[in-house]
């Protein structure tokens, strides 16, 4: 049975997010992308600039995230369409209580 393998660069009617996270999930740099703004390009530029500061690629995006080292350092940079400062709750769970019972 084939995988289904999603797009991350697919053009979409919602903005995006280009999220640099150290590896405890805080996040080091987050950036708004409007629709429309090309996103493969977006975030070659973001990891290029990352490479221009010193950091390595640990592989490339094509999966909309790619691991940075430098000085024994690692971050992880990733194209999100959800904006990683919104603190609502990310799925269902069926734990949670709810006011109309």
């Amino acid at each position: 049975m084939p995988r289904h393998r999603p797009n991350p660069y697919a053009a979409t009617g919602r903005a995006r997010f280009i999220v640099l996270w150290d590896l405890q999930w805080r996040i080091v740099d987050c950036r708004r992308l409007d629709v429309g703004i090309g996103l493969r390009e977006s975030v070659a530029a973001a990891v290029a600039t990352l490479q221009h500061d010193g950091w390595q690629t640990e592989g490339t995006a094509e999966f909309g995230f790619v691991f940075l080292r430098r000085d024994g350092e690692r971050r992880l940079l990733m194209l999100t369409a959800r904006d990683p400062r919104e603190h609502a709750a990310q799925s269902f769970s069926p734990f949670r209580s709810h006011s109309n019972h």
